[in-house]
């Protein structure tokens, strides 16, 4: 067969040359129809690439470019500084968000808002739900050219990581906690009471009591009826031994006024009592209701200790702590405790991870304990608070003889708790307002806090705050086995020098040096037992120049024999020529 061949337009055959140049003709036509489709679709593309731009631009979210890995790392950086994720804020030099979890189990002792630092898995989420964090994709269009396109991206975990590695966030606001309760302000004393962030004192307050406007100058029957009633009414029922009243009472406002002197360092509060049932669970019950705070077991192990601290100030809300019912045979003479107490920021790994935390040491911490013994240096950081019922069982008092009947159950009512924190807001305004007298007292690390403290009671005409320190050294089974060591030393050796392989022989009664010590000598703590030689000498040295018992342990070296020898000397006696 042969091909069908197109006619003429005078209906003759078309040529083989007219064929050809006829189909060339149609292919061109083709091509370039083809090649306008191509550029009307990519004319298209780029519209809507341009839509979606101008469409994102308009929302008002915050751009963050994920470019470069430096370039991605500065923009992330900038945008969070800036506050284009809300409620964050910087903590001890780390960014983190306040948020209102979901479903959370309500609680009368929890803050209804947490602070949560923001690692790098945070903040992929809170960049998705706050900004339009994205990449420039190059899309090859239709007609062979190419575009940028706006892609919405995740930041790659290092360079997030990187991102969050700063300690300088100059732009966000620094926070120091979220507080339930009014604080007062450093400057002029005046009361935060609207809710929401207070930049004066960088604390958020988010209160959960039904609180009345406390007056900005109190009247003197306000400030008659909220004497009556912490006094007669809050802590009347209470058998408190010698100023343990006075104690406690400045460490339950003592959250109100760690605020107002700028953070500044409280000591431990100790309560003791002399049997179960005496009410120390009811005043740390007091203070975490009213204040919002966590209570817990008692952890007498070092390490663990400082990992529940660390859990505690990284997840815990609220303003106190307690460590409840030390144990009988435990001592309260944690290394840790005792760092913490005078620590403004507390700096910790976190258990499981290679990361270390910073947070503000904000809390007011309390131990409690039937016979506590405190020790180390936790003595000169306590403020004891002693209950004794004197009777048998104290569990037996009838609620019925209490002025607010059974105090737990009364505190359990969100109206009883704000009557409790509005009568102290009232006391403590009323101070400020009167002049916010001090009244020096020496207490190392806490004298800003003990002097404004003892101000406050003074005012109050509530006598002898912290006249019972001494009493820390009768708990203190550390103090009391020195302290009678260097009385028996004393009455063995009067003031004359002894080396410490002296002394150990000291305790042999075959050698001609024998003495009886009359079981005062020092015994190691790890096992009761007599250390040796070596041992004694090492704990002398750890101790000289120190007071015990009223006598002081000093030091001689001598430079020839390389040999330290001791003496104990009465406090009253001074300090010997060339002892250290």
């Amino acid at each position: 067969m042969t091909a069908e061949r197109h006619l003429t337009a005078v209906g003759k055959p078309e040529t083989d040359t007219a064929r050809r140049a006829r189909e060339t003709h149609e292919r061109h036509l083709a091509k370039q129809a083809e090649k306008i489709e191509r550029a009307r679709k990519a004319e298209h593309r780029r519209a809507e690439i341009k839509a979606r731009a101008d469409q994102l631009a308009a929302n008002g979210q915050p751009r963050v470019l994920l470019d470069t890995d430096p370039a991605a790392i500065r923009a992330i950086a900038t945008a969070l500084d800036d506050g284009a994720v809300p409620d964050t804020y910087v903590r001890a030099g780390s960014v983190v968000v306040v948020e209102t979890p979901s479903g959370a189990i309500a609680t009368d002792d929890d803050p209804a808002q947490i602070i949560t630092i923001v690692d790098q898995t945070r903040l992929a989420r809170l960049l998705a739900d706050h900004t339009f964090t994205y990449e420039l994709v190059k899309e090859k269009l239709a007609d062979g050219d190419s575009a940028l396109v706006e892609t919405e991206a995740t930041p790659k975990g290092h360079v997030a990581a990187a991102a969050l590695s700063s300690a300088h966030w100059p732009k966000l606001a620094p926070l120091n906690g979220i507080v339930t309760t009014p604080v007062f302000r450093p400057d002029d004393g005046s009361l935060v009471q609207e809710p929401g962030y207070d930049p004066a004192t960088g604390l958020i307050y988010a209160p959960k009591l039904p609180l009345p406007v406390v007056p900005e100058r109190p009247t003197d029957e306000e400030l008659a009826a909220a004497r009556t009633f912490v006094f007669d009414e809050l802590l009347v029922d209470f058998p408190w031994v010698g100023p343990s009243r006075a104690n406690y009472l400045g460490m339950l406002v003592a959250p109100l006024l760690r605020p107002f002197l700028g953070g500044v360092p409280v000591p431990l509060a100790a309560v003791d009592a002399t049997s179960p049932a005496t009410g120390k669970s009811l005043l740390t019950t007091i203070m975490t209701r009213v204040y919002s705070g966590y209570t817990r077991p008692w952890v007498g192990d070092d390490v663990e200790l400082r990992k529940v601290i660390t859990s505690i100030l990284v997840d815990k809300g609220g303003a106190v702590v307690c460590l409840d019912n030390v144990g009988k045979a435990e001592t309260v003479d944690q290394p840790t405790l005792a760092a913490l107490l005078t620590a403004t920021v507390w700096s910790d790994r976190i258990l499981g991870v290679s990361t270390t935390v910073r947070v503000p040491n904000d809390r007011v911490w309390f131990v409690t304990g039937n016979s506590l013994s405190i020790g180390g240096d936790l003595a000169s950081r306590t403020v004891l608070i002693r209950l004794d019922a004197k009777m048998p069982d104290p569990a037996m008092r009838p609620p019925s003889r209490f002025v607010l009947g059974d105090l737990e159950e009364w505190l359990g009512d969100p109206i009883n708790r704000a009557t409790v924190l509005y009568h102290l807001l009232i006391l403590v305004r009323g101070w400020i307002v009167s002049g916010a007298n001090r009244i020096e007292t020496p207490m190392r690390s806490f004298t800003p806090w003990a002097s404004a403290t003892a101000g406050f009671l003074g005012w109050l005409d509530e006598p002898g705050f912290m006249t019972n320190r001494g009493s820390l050294h009768e708990v203190d089974e550390e103090e009391a086995q020195y302290g009678a060591f260097y009385s028996r030393w004393h009455e063995l050796y009067g003031t004359n020098e002894v080396t410490a392989k002296q002394l150990y022989d000291s305790t042999t009664p075959s050698i001609v040096d024998g003495r009886d010590w009359k079981g005062t000598f020092l015994v190691r703590r790890k096992d009761g037992q007599p250390p040796s030689a070596v041992g004694l000498g090492k704990m002398l040295a750890s101790e000289r120049g120190r007071y015990r018992g009223g006598f002081r342990l000093n030091g001689f070296y001598d430079t020839d024999t390389k040999v330290w020898s001791y003496s104990v000397t009465p406090k009253s006696d001074g300090v010997p020529e060339g002892a250290q």
